[in-house]
């Protein structure tokens, strides 16, 4: 689950994938990027989960520090669409 602004809401893959992908649009091989990519953030966000819940901005923080090392321009879309 996902903490956002005090409510829950589920978790889902998919949704990350896809903001990842959107990110990533300008690439040619977007597709497998955010497949690889969203794999990667997945595992480094497996600590920050507490008692099965992981907060909104956690993710963030994780995804953008990700794509920031892979292409700087796709964690500046990201960061731009999901601000803190």
């Amino acid at each position: 689950m996902v903490v956002n602004s005090g409510s829950l809401e589920p978790f889902l893959r998919d949704k990350l994938f896809i903001s990842i992908h959107d990110s990533l649009k300008h690439r040619k091989t977007s597709l497998r990027d955010a497949k690889e990519l969203t794999d990667t953030i997945w595992k480094q966000l497996v600590p920050h989960f507490h008692a099965g819940t992981v907060e909104k901005h956690s993710i963030i923080t994780v995804a953008g520090a990700t794509l920031q090392r892979f292409d700087p321009i796709a964690a500046t879309h990201y960061l731009a669409y999901h601000k803190r």
